[in-house]
Protein backbone atom coordinates (compact mmCIF):
# COMPACT_ATOMS: atom_id res chain seq x y z
CA UNK A 1 0.00 0.00 0.00
CA UNK A 2 3.08 2.13 0.66
CA UNK A 3 4.44 1.66 -2.70
CA UNK A 4 1.12 2.48 -4.28
CA UNK A 5 0.95 5.35 -2.25
CA UNK A 6 4.69 7.25 -3.13
CA UNK A 7 3.83 6.09 -6.90
CA UNK A 8 0.58 7.96 -6.75
CA UNK A 9 1.65 10.99 -5.15
CA UNK A 10 4.78 10.80 -7.92
CA UNK A 11 2.01 10.77 -10.83
CA UNK A 12 0.22 13.88 -9.02
CA UNK A 13 3.33 15.90 -8.19
CA UNK A 14 4.33 15.39 -11.93
CA UNK A 15 1.00 16.89 -13.55
CA UNK A 16 0.42 13.74 -15.03
CA UNK A 17 -3.59 13.33 -13.36
CA UNK A 18 -4.20 16.64 -15.78
CA UNK A 19 -2.33 15.55 -18.43
CA UNK A 20 -4.86 12.49 -18.69
CA UNK A 21 -8.23 14.28 -17.74
CA UNK A 22 -6.82 16.61 -20.76
CA UNK A 23 -6.85 13.58 -23.13
CA UNK A 24 -10.02 12.72 -21.68
CA UNK A 25 -11.48 15.83 -22.22
CA UNK A 26 -10.43 16.10 -25.69
CA UNK A 27 -11.11 12.68 -26.81
CA UNK A 28 -15.06 13.89 -25.78
CA UNK A 29 -14.72 16.74 -28.01
CA UNK A 30 -13.37 14.57 -30.93
CA UNK A 31 -16.96 12.30 -30.00
CA UNK A 32 -18.57 15.04 -30.03
CA UNK A 33 -17.60 16.53 -33.86
CA UNK A 34 -17.59 12.99 -34.59
CA UNK A 35 -14.21 13.25 -37.08
CA UNK A 36 -10.65 11.46 -36.72
CA UNK A 37 -7.98 13.80 -35.37
CA UNK A 38 -4.33 13.02 -36.87
CA UNK A 39 -1.60 11.38 -34.27
CA UNK A 40 0.27 14.61 -34.07
CA UNK A 41 -2.51 16.17 -31.91
CA UNK A 42 -2.92 12.74 -29.75
CA UNK A 43 0.67 13.93 -29.32
CA UNK A 44 1.11 17.63 -28.77
CA UNK A 45 -1.70 17.85 -26.36
CA UNK A 46 -0.58 16.26 -23.49
CA UNK A 47 3.04 17.56 -24.06
CA UNK A 48 1.52 21.13 -24.04
CA UNK A 49 -0.44 20.86 -21.02
CA UNK A 50 2.57 19.08 -19.00
CA UNK A 51 4.95 21.52 -20.04
CA UNK A 52 2.26 24.34 -19.21
CA UNK A 53 1.91 23.31 -15.86
CA UNK A 54 5.37 22.08 -15.21
CA UNK A 55 6.20 25.75 -16.33
CA UNK A 56 4.03 27.26 -13.30
CA UNK A 57 5.76 24.46 -10.90
CA UNK A 58 8.98 25.23 -12.15
CA UNK A 59 8.98 29.06 -11.80
CA UNK A 60 7.62 28.51 -8.31
CA UNK A 61 10.18 25.85 -6.96
CA UNK A 62 12.84 28.22 -8.69
CA UNK A 63 11.48 31.43 -6.41
CA UNK A 64 10.55 29.40 -3.15
CA UNK A 65 13.37 27.09 -3.43
CA UNK A 66 13.16 25.34 -0.09
CA UNK A 67 11.05 27.38 1.42
CA UNK A 68 7.84 25.74 -0.01
CA UNK A 69 4.84 24.98 1.93
CA UNK A 70 3.55 22.35 -0.77
CA UNK A 71 4.61 18.91 -1.72
CA UNK A 72 4.55 19.54 -4.94
CA UNK A 73 6.94 22.94 -5.15
CA UNK A 74 9.00 20.85 -2.77
CA UNK A 75 9.09 17.80 -5.61
CA UNK A 76 9.99 19.89 -7.93
CA UNK A 77 12.31 22.29 -5.87
CA UNK A 78 14.42 18.75 -5.38
CA UNK A 79 14.05 17.38 -8.91
CA UNK A 80 14.23 20.85 -10.21
CA UNK A 81 17.36 19.89 -12.87
CA UNK A 82 15.77 16.38 -14.18
CA UNK A 83 12.17 18.33 -14.44
CA UNK A 84 13.55 21.60 -16.07
CA UNK A 85 15.64 18.88 -18.76
CA UNK A 86 12.64 17.12 -19.72
CA UNK A 87 10.54 20.61 -19.56
CA UNK A 88 13.15 21.85 -22.14
CA UNK A 89 12.97 18.80 -24.27
CA UNK A 90 9.54 18.41 -25.01
CA UNK A 91 8.87 22.20 -25.15
CA UNK A 92 11.70 22.04 -28.05
CA UNK A 93 9.51 19.65 -29.35
CA UNK A 94 6.34 21.08 -29.50
CA UNK A 95 8.31 24.31 -31.39
CA UNK A 96 10.26 21.89 -33.74
CA UNK A 97 9.25 18.07 -35.05
CA UNK A 98 5.38 18.62 -33.39
CA UNK A 99 4.51 21.52 -36.18
CA UNK A 100 5.81 19.74 -39.05
CA UNK A 101 3.84 16.78 -39.03
CA UNK A 102 0.49 18.96 -38.11
CA UNK A 103 -1.75 20.40 -40.31
CA UNK A 104 -1.86 24.39 -40.87
CA UNK A 105 -4.91 25.17 -39.02
CA UNK A 106 -3.58 23.01 -35.80
CA UNK A 107 0.03 24.90 -36.10
CA UNK A 108 -1.98 28.45 -36.44
CA UNK A 109 -3.80 27.08 -33.28
CA UNK A 110 -0.36 25.69 -31.49
CA UNK A 111 0.97 29.11 -31.40
CA UNK A 112 -2.18 30.96 -30.01
CA UNK A 113 -2.45 28.63 -27.12
CA UNK A 114 1.60 29.16 -26.82
CA UNK A 115 1.11 33.01 -27.37
CA UNK A 116 -1.70 33.01 -24.65
CA UNK A 117 0.51 30.60 -21.66
CA UNK A 118 3.27 32.88 -22.12
CA UNK A 119 0.95 35.78 -21.54
CA UNK A 120 -0.92 33.76 -18.49
CA UNK A 121 2.96 32.75 -17.23
CA UNK A 122 4.39 36.32 -17.74
CA UNK A 123 0.84 38.41 -16.16
CA UNK A 124 2.23 35.40 -12.79
CA UNK A 125 5.80 36.76 -12.79
CA UNK A 126 4.78 40.07 -13.19
CA UNK A 127 2.21 40.31 -10.57
CA UNK A 128 4.24 38.26 -8.41
CA UNK A 129 3.25 38.93 -4.33
CA UNK A 130 0.79 40.94 -5.32
CA UNK A 131 -2.80 40.50 -4.67
CA UNK A 132 -4.25 41.86 -8.07
CA UNK A 133 -7.91 42.64 -8.09
CA UNK A 134 -7.56 42.48 -12.33
CA UNK A 135 -5.50 39.54 -12.42
CA UNK A 136 -6.57 36.11 -11.27
CA UNK A 137 -4.09 33.55 -12.16
CA UNK A 138 -7.64 30.31 -11.78
CA UNK A 139 -9.21 32.51 -15.04
CA UNK A 140 -5.61 32.50 -17.10
CA UNK A 141 -5.30 28.26 -16.11
CA UNK A 142 -8.76 27.71 -16.72
CA UNK A 143 -8.80 29.35 -20.38
CA UNK A 144 -5.78 27.72 -21.42
CA UNK A 145 -6.88 24.18 -20.46
CA UNK A 146 -10.49 24.63 -21.85
CA UNK A 147 -9.38 26.23 -25.42
CA UNK A 148 -6.37 23.55 -25.40
CA UNK A 149 -8.34 20.53 -24.90
CA UNK A 150 -11.45 21.43 -27.35
CA UNK A 151 -9.51 23.55 -29.70
CA UNK A 152 -7.74 21.47 -32.16
CA UNK A 153 -10.99 19.36 -33.37
CA UNK A 154 -13.03 23.31 -33.17
CA UNK A 155 -9.98 24.41 -35.47
CA UNK A 156 -9.49 21.69 -37.88
CA UNK A 157 -13.85 21.13 -38.46
CA UNK A 158 -15.08 24.47 -38.12
CA UNK A 159 -18.09 23.53 -40.14
CA UNK A 160 -18.68 21.75 -37.10
CA UNK A 161 -19.30 24.29 -34.23
CA UNK A 162 -22.89 25.39 -33.67
CA UNK A 163 -24.26 27.76 -30.97
CA UNK A 164 -24.69 24.34 -28.78
CA UNK A 165 -21.14 23.24 -29.09
CA UNK A 166 -19.68 26.78 -28.03
CA UNK A 167 -22.05 26.41 -24.73
CA UNK A 168 -20.84 23.20 -23.88
CA UNK A 169 -16.80 24.64 -24.17
CA UNK A 170 -18.50 27.52 -21.98
CA UNK A 171 -19.50 24.92 -19.80
CA UNK A 172 -16.46 22.56 -19.31
CA UNK A 173 -14.60 26.31 -19.26
CA UNK A 174 -16.58 27.20 -16.00
CA UNK A 175 -16.49 23.17 -14.12
CA UNK A 176 -12.78 24.09 -14.94
CA UNK A 177 -12.78 27.06 -12.73
CA UNK A 178 -14.76 25.80 -10.03
CA UNK A 179 -12.24 22.87 -9.63
CA UNK A 180 -9.39 26.04 -9.28
CA UNK A 181 -11.85 27.53 -7.33
CA UNK A 182 -11.85 25.63 -4.76
CA UNK A 183 -8.03 24.47 -5.06
CA UNK A 184 -7.91 28.24 -3.96
CA UNK A 185 -9.96 27.93 -1.30
CA UNK A 186 -8.14 24.67 0.38
CA UNK A 187 -4.69 26.24 -0.43
CA UNK A 188 -5.46 30.32 0.97
CA UNK A 189 -3.13 29.43 3.81
CA UNK A 190 -0.20 27.98 1.83
CA UNK A 191 -0.30 30.68 -0.95
CA UNK A 192 -0.42 33.24 1.56
CA UNK A 193 3.08 32.05 3.34
CA UNK A 194 4.56 30.77 -0.44
CA UNK A 195 3.45 34.78 -1.77
CA UNK A 196 0.88 33.14 -4.31
CA UNK A 197 -1.62 35.22 -6.01
CA UNK A 198 -5.19 33.86 -6.10
CA UNK A 199 -8.73 34.91 -6.40
CA UNK A 200 -9.60 34.11 -3.02
CA UNK A 201 -6.65 36.13 -1.33
CA UNK A 202 -7.79 39.31 -3.67
CA UNK A 203 -11.71 38.60 -3.25
CA UNK A 204 -12.34 36.61 0.23
CA UNK A 205 -13.57 32.92 0.75
CA UNK A 206 -17.39 33.86 1.11
CA UNK A 207 -17.25 36.01 -2.39
CA UNK A 208 -15.50 33.24 -3.91
CA UNK A 209 -18.19 30.86 -2.98
CA UNK A 210 -20.62 32.50 -4.21
CA UNK A 211 -18.75 32.86 -7.78
CA UNK A 212 -18.92 29.20 -7.36
CA UNK A 213 -22.46 28.89 -7.09
CA UNK A 214 -22.63 31.08 -10.13
CA UNK A 215 -20.63 29.36 -12.49
CA UNK A 216 -22.74 26.08 -11.36
CA UNK A 217 -26.02 27.93 -12.28
CA UNK A 218 -24.87 29.38 -15.31
CA UNK A 219 -23.68 25.68 -16.55
CA UNK A 220 -27.06 24.18 -15.35
CA UNK A 221 -28.98 27.01 -16.91
CA UNK A 222 -26.53 26.59 -20.60
CA UNK A 223 -27.55 22.74 -20.25
CA UNK A 224 -31.30 23.55 -20.39
CA UNK A 225 -30.98 25.81 -23.11
CA UNK A 226 -28.81 23.32 -25.23
CA UNK A 227 -31.47 20.63 -24.34
CA UNK A 228 -34.32 22.53 -25.06
CA UNK A 229 -32.98 23.44 -28.74
CA UNK A 230 -31.02 20.08 -29.51
CA UNK A 231 -32.39 16.60 -30.19
CA UNK A 232 -28.73 15.17 -30.97
CA UNK A 233 -27.99 12.14 -28.97
CA UNK A 234 -24.58 13.46 -27.97
CA UNK A 235 -25.33 16.74 -26.44
CA UNK A 236 -27.36 14.71 -24.21
CA UNK A 237 -24.89 12.68 -23.05
CA UNK A 238 -22.41 15.57 -22.83
CA UNK A 239 -24.90 17.25 -20.44
CA UNK A 240 -25.15 14.34 -18.20
CA UNK A 241 -21.79 13.70 -18.19
CA UNK A 242 -21.57 17.54 -16.83
CA UNK A 243 -23.72 17.34 -14.47
CA UNK A 244 -22.28 14.62 -13.20
CA UNK A 245 -18.72 16.37 -12.97
CA UNK A 246 -20.55 19.43 -11.39
CA UNK A 247 -22.15 17.10 -8.70
CA UNK A 248 -18.62 15.34 -8.25
CA UNK A 249 -16.98 19.19 -7.64
CA UNK A 250 -19.61 20.14 -5.48
CA UNK A 251 -18.66 17.48 -2.77
CA UNK A 252 -15.57 19.34 -2.47
CA UNK A 253 -17.18 21.83 -0.10
CA UNK A 254 -19.44 19.42 2.09
CA UNK A 255 -16.54 17.53 4.02
CA UNK A 256 -13.40 20.07 3.43
CA UNK A 257 -11.78 18.03 6.50
CA UNK A 258 -11.44 14.50 4.89
CA UNK A 259 -10.26 16.69 1.45
CA UNK A 260 -7.99 18.51 3.23
CA UNK A 261 -5.94 15.48 4.30
CA UNK A 262 -3.13 14.32 1.61
CA UNK A 263 -4.22 16.81 -0.55
CA UNK A 264 -7.58 14.96 -1.77
CA UNK A 265 -9.44 18.18 -2.91
CA UNK A 266 -6.70 18.09 -5.48
CA UNK A 267 -7.10 13.99 -6.20
CA UNK A 268 -10.71 14.45 -6.25
CA UNK A 269 -11.17 17.82 -8.32
CA UNK A 270 -8.42 16.76 -11.10
CA UNK A 271 -9.85 13.24 -11.75
CA UNK A 272 -12.87 14.52 -12.09
CA UNK A 273 -11.45 15.34 -15.63
CA UNK A 274 -11.33 11.82 -16.24
CA UNK A 275 -14.87 11.45 -16.84
CA UNK A 276 -15.52 12.62 -20.58
CA UNK A 277 -14.12 9.42 -21.96
CA UNK A 278 -17.47 7.98 -20.34
CA UNK A 279 -18.28 9.15 -24.01
CA UNK A 280 -17.23 6.37 -25.41
CA UNK A 281 -18.71 3.73 -23.72
CA UNK A 282 -22.01 4.97 -25.51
Amino acid sequence: MKVFTEKYLLFRHLSLDVVLGAIASGSMVVWLVGKEMPWVWWVALPMAVWVVYTSDHLLDAYRLQDRANTPRHLFHHIYFSPLATVWLILLLSCLTWVPYFAPKNLILMGLGMGGLAAIHLGLVVWVGKRISQFFFKEAGVGLVYALGTWGGPFILYPELITPSAIFCLIQFFLLAMINLLFFSMYEAETDKRDGHTSIVLAIGQKRTQRWIIGFAVVIILLGVIILTQTSETKLFVIQGIFILMLLALMLIAFNPSWFRENERYRSWGDGVFLLPALVWLV
